[in-house]
């Protein structure tokens, strides 16, 4: 008879407890693992409220609570509120976060519908809804690397005092990444499907619009810098790209491009050129805006029906081309003055 037999643990017995214990251990360390990970992630939510308000605007996150042991960390809140030095207000009905543990620089996000909005200063406020609402996140261990927002079956309701109106689109869509081709800058994609005002009936045609913007040296961004102090890090001009703007309604479509720069006063100065592509369905969409009889709308229809393409667009087809000018945020139209583009941050903000 063999010691082991003897000591009354056969070799099988032996090995079955070796492996028990080898499992012991490794949901020990993977749970101590998990929970080191929860810690660093509160911390991390800690300092990002904390650079909010350091900008100015408290970011609060009602019932908030990390789970998803053992494969994944999941970050709720019930509703997530924001305020800033304006009295603005914007608040969120519910927002959900995932990341796998094995890949924490991956995050996966939800909200719940809906968004409210209030801009006291301009009397204005807004409710965002929709059907679905999912944001992808990639990061690096100094940066954002990449973000990509979806939603499906937006709905945006705005009212002032004097009047109120509800825009629905089929689904909307915003990209920001690190530039492939330019070193150091930043690219942002915007596109709306399907948009509709339901407070003009007559606009029988949807509007379908996407947006292509870079800012040369802007990957500070990514790692939360201001715009602001961007713009100073950069002698106080920042020059931003408008690779393509384009708005379809029908068979028209109008465009844009050009170079701009950003001061340090938050205006735009630059030259765009506009491309207008077959401007009939785009003047018979707006007809029912206009009184019958209406001589603001007869210039308009002569003036578009007087010009030739003397360009393409960005798809090739022949179009009428517009210079337009921005000094300071005035945009200008050869000698015609069109109206004043507002700064895009406050100086001194």
């Amino acid at each position: 008879m063999s010691s082991d037999t003897v000591a009354g643990k056969t070799p099988s017995k032996r090995k079955y407890i070796l492996l028990i214990g080898v499992i012991v251990i490794v949901v020990a360390g993977w749970s101590g693992a998990w929970a080191y990970g929860r810690t660093v992630l509160v911390d991390q939510l800690d300092m990002q409220f904390g650079r909010f308000s350091e900008q100015g605007t408290e970011v609060t996150c009602s019932d908030l609570t990390i789970g998803g042991y053992p494969w994944r960390y999941e970050i709720r809140c019930d509703e997530l509120k924001s305020l800033d030095l304006s009295g603005s207000e914007s608040a969120v009905g519910g927002l959900t976060a995932v990341a796998l543990v094995y890949n924490p620089w991956h995050v996966i996000f939800e909200a719940a519908t809906p968004a409210a909005v209030s801009v006291p200063l301009a009397g204005v406020s807004g409710e965002l809804s929709w059907e679905t609402a999912r944001a992808s996140a990639r990061y690096s261990t100094e940066a954002l690397g990449k973000v990509d927002v979806v939603v499906t079956k937006p709905a945006l309701r705005v009212q002032n005092p004097a009047a109120e109106a509800r825009v629905v689109s089929e689904k909307a869509e915003f990209h920001l990444r690190p530039s492939p081709e330019t070193t150091g800058a930043v690219d942002g994609f915007f596109s709306i499907d399907g948009l509709m005002v339901e407070q003009l009936p007559s606009l029988t045609t949807p509007v379908d619009a996407r947006m292509h913007l870079q800012v040369l040296n802007g990957a500070p961004l990514l790692s939360g810098a201001d715009l602001r102090s961007l713009v100073l890090a950069n002698g106080g001009e920042l020059p931003v790209r408008l690779v393509l703007a384009e708005v379809a309604l029908g068979a028209s479509r109008f465009g844009g491009r050009g170079d701009l720069t950003v001061n340090g006063a938050g205006a735009l100065s630059g030259t765009l050129t506009l491309t207008l592509v077959q401007p009939g369905d785009m003047l018979s969409s707006i007809r029912p805006l206009f009184p019958p009889n209406s001589n603001e709308f007869s210039i308009v229809e002569s003036l578009l029906s007087s010009l030739q393409p003397t360009g393409t667009d960005h798809h090739g087809d022949p179009a009428i081309e517009i210079p337009l000018l921005i000094d300071n945020g005035l945009m200008r139209m050869g000698f015609v003055t069109l109206g004043r583009i507002p700064p895009l941050f406050q100086a001194g903000s």
